[in-house]
C-alpha cells in the first residue's frame, strides 16, 4: 500500500529505461564510430584535403597566457578527427576539411567545451559590466559575436581580460 499516494506506473519506468538506453547507445556509437558532429564540423578518421587552413589562438587573463589545448578536436577512444582541431598546446588551430566553406571561432569553441562570448573565453572571464579584448591580426576586433570570428589562414586571434595586458606572441607559421 502506498501512504504518498504516488504510484509509479510500469509504463513510467519502462519509459525511463528506455531514455537511458538511448544516451547509452549515443555515448557508445560515439566511442566505437567516431564523435558526433558539433556545429556542422564532423569526425573523421582521415584528415580532409579540400580545406587546409592555419590560425592561432592567444588568449590571456591578466596577463597570463590560458592554455590551448593540444587534442581538441580528437576525441579519446574514437579513431576520428574534427575538421577543426588542435595537436599542440601552442594556440595552433589546424582546419583540415573535406569541404571548402568558412569555420569560425565559435565552432573551435563548441568542439573544445569552454565557453565563448564577449565576457568570457575559456578560463578568462571579464569582471562585471566589462568586456574582454579582442584583436584579429593586431587589430582591434569590434563585431558583434567572438563566436562569430572565421578562422583564416595565418590569422592570430588574441583575446585578453585585463590590465595587465601580455605582449602577444608572434606566430611561428614555419613550423606548421
Amino acid at each position: 500500500m502506498h501512504t504518498s499516494g504516488w504510484v509509479i506506473h510500469p509504463w513510467h519506468r519502462t519509459c525511463r529505461r528506455m531514455a537511458l538506453l538511448a544516451i547509452l547507445s549515443i555515448l557508445i556509437s560515439q566511442s566505437f564510430f567516431g564523435g558526433l558532429p558539433i556545429d556542422g564540423v564532423h569526425c573523421d578518421r582521415m584528415e580532409g584535403s579540400v580545406e587546409h587552413v592555419h590560425s592561432m589562438l592567444q588568449i590571456y587573463d591578466h596577463g597570463r597566457p590560458v592554455t590551448v589545448p593540444q587534442g581538441v578536436g580528437m576525441p579519446q577512444g574514437a579513431e576520428c578527427l574534427y575538421w577543426i582541431h588542435t595537436h599542440t598546446g601552442d594556440g595552433y588551430i589546424h582546419i583540415e576539411s573535406p569541404v571548402k566553406r568558412p569555420f569560425t571561432l565559435g565552432q573551435f569553441f563548441d568542439i573544445w567545451g569552454p565557453s565563448l562570448s564577449w565576457t568570457q573565453a575559456a578560463d578568462a572571464t571579464a569582471p562585471h559590466g566589462k568586456r574582454l579584448s579582442i584583436w584579429v591580426n593586431g587589430k582591434p576586433w569590434h563585431g558583434s559575436d567572438p563566436r562569430a570570428i572565421v578562422l583564416r589562414d595565418m590569422e592570430v586571434i588574441v583575446i585578453q581580460n585585463g590590465p595587465p595586458f601580455a605582449k602577444p606572441i608572434t606566430a611561428d607559421w614555419s613550423k606548421l
